[in-house]
């Protein structure tokens, strides 16, 4: 089917889903390059404001002619730069904005380009800001009304500096609107700056260490911090700790609301607690342990908990895969969570093993290999000779244990094979011979589904107007993205059918981890 034959509001959603960037905001670079396609989507694009909301801003220093507007940079020329940006602008209409600033120019170069976003696209309209950072010389904001401040922000992120004036204008005018709040700053530096956003956010991200301990207010219940410097936890739901941990201030803190924990684990020689000290998360529901000391868990209870992913450090990954069999093989390891388990590095056979008899209640297991060959063999030595590894791990169990046999993959009902390496031609006519082989030799159990996919690598060459294409096998017939980051192709999908007695694969599809992939 042609897919310019398409009522116009489904091929504006195919095309609005095609330049969206992984934060789910439109791209302007590849809106750019769908306008030259042809006049129907040309005009599709240019009278749908949704398309221009996306606002990306730098103008820094010397190179102050060499301006984005959503990454798509214009001639050396400001004057063109200003026309360029006009126009993005009444694209816009009067929807809300989605504007990134880095700014460090003197007040002359400032003037006429703050000159211009106010005329046409006032502080009132700004949605989210994104702030690297803005250094404007002796340039003041020409504000005078109070409704021209930041009534409709709903987010700010700050990782450098910003302006003072505009630091209290922000703060002044923020309404309850303001949600979210990240910035490289300490507790401290928020309370002085930000007094009034600090009491209306319900999520909070510091870069920055703390002089000493605080109490974030009632009204935050997201928090990501570098360490543990918390005088009351009791009101936290969600708690990401970027820094490596001890984990001796689990113990001290109080966590019945907690639903969601991310954190790094260091050091344990001096801070491991004795084997029979345990700390209760009875709302625990996902929980993320990053590095290889994963034995830190056998001192967790969660009873409630169903997600749990096992995420590399530095290390090695025969270091990872070490502490991953260490925990699991630990008498009073008690998590069972009871929906998806992700580990994000390769495992062997005896620790896939040990992870599928330690969690019996998981439905979707979600598996990272390095290589073809080492990935294939792993999954085909325990799941295609799924009878013998279960014989092998009741028998390695004691009598107390081996009781549990009976659910032994009675709960999975999902494998999810994630593939770091190039993809190259005939790997998925490979696979989905290999995913019907699996769905066959685990014939009685639940397993129904087997999904796989390759990451796309972040291959990248010049694009026009100085953005960047990502370059990705051609089978995908996959175009242009400008975020950086893991990618993953759609993914290929086997399913066995109602009678269990082969498998059906189904037809490639594209699902939330093809990550905006345009097919």
């Amino acid at each position: 089917m042609n897919i310019n034959r398409l009522p116009p509001e489904i091929l504006k959603l195919i095309l609005f889903e095609a330049v969206k960037e992984e934060s789910g905001k439109p791209s302007t670079v590849a809106n750019h390059r769908l306008l030259g396609v042809c006049f129907q989507w040309k005009n599709l694009l240019v009278t749908n404001p949704g398309f221009w909301t996306n606002v990306h801003i730098w103008l820094v220093g010397d190179q102050s002619e060499r301006i984005h507007s959503g990454g798509m940079s214009s001639t050396p020329n400001p004057d063109r730069y200003l026309k360029m940006l006009d126009l993005q602008l009444q694209r816009a209409g009067s929807n809300l904005l989605d504007v990134f600033l880095c700014i460090d120019v003197e007040a002359e170069l400032a003037r006429p380009f703050f000159g211009l976003m106010l005329h046409r696209a006032p502080f009132r309209r700004w949605r989210t800001l994104e702030i690297l950072k803005v250094n404007w010389g002796s340039y003041a904001l020409p504000i005078t009304r109070e409704d021209d401040g930041f009534v409709n922000l709903e987010s700010i992120e700050i990782s450098y500096e910003c302006e003072p004036d505009l630091v209290r204008l922000i703060d002044r005018t923020a309404t309850s609107k303001m949600t979210v709040f990240h910035a490289n700053l300490s507790f401290e530096e928020v309370q002085e700056f930000f007094p009034n956003i600090l009491s209306k956010i319900s999520e909070l991200e510091l870069g920055i260490e703390s002089r000493g301990d605080f109490s974030p207010p009632p009204n935050v219940v997201t928090l990501t911090l570098p360490s543990f410097q918390l005088n009351s936890l009791s009101h936290i739901l969600h708690l990401t700790l970027t820094y490596r941990q001890s984990i001796t201030p689990f113990f001290i803190h109080d966590w019945t609301n907690l639903v969601s924990l991310d954190f790094i684990v260091g050091d344990l020689h001096s801070s491991l607690p004795p084997a029979q000290q345990i700390v209760s998360f009875p709302s625990l529901e996902t929980l993320i342990i990053r590095g290889t000391l994963y034995i830190a868990l056998a001192h967790f209870s969660a009873p409630r908990l169903r997600d749990l992913q096992f995420i590399d450090g530095w290390n090695s990954v025969l270091d990872s895969v070490d502490g991953l069999h260490e925990v699991l093989s630990h008498p009073s390891f008690l998590l069972s969570p009871s929906g998806v388990i992700e580990v994000h590095f390769p495992l062997n056979k005896k620790t896939l093993t040990d992870l599928i008899w330690a969690f019996p209640l998981m439905k979707t297991l979600k598996l990272h290999f390095e290589e073809d060959y080492d990935g294939w063999e792993t999954v085909k030595s325990v799941f295609c000779n799924w009878r013998t590894t279960k014989r092998m791990a009741i028998q390695s169990e004691t009598e107390a244990t081996s009781s549990h046999s009976t659910v032994l993959m009675q709960q999975l009902v999902s494998l999810d094979l994630r593939l770091k390496w190039d993809y190259e031609e005939g790997m998925s006519e490979d696979w989905k011979v290999r995913m019907l082989k699996v769905l066959e030799d685990t014939k009685g159990t639940s397993l129904n589904e087997i999904r796989c996919s390759w990451m796309i690598r972040t291959d990248y060459m010049p694009g026009p107007g100085g953005s960047y294409i990502l370059l990705v096998p051609s089978i995908f017939q996959t175009i242009v993205s400008p975020d950086l980051g893991p990618k993953w192709t759609p993914p290929i999908i086997c399913q066995r059918q109602p009678d269990e007695k082969k498998g059906e694969i189904l037809e490639d599809i594209q699902g939330n981890e093809g990550n905006n992939m345009l097919i």
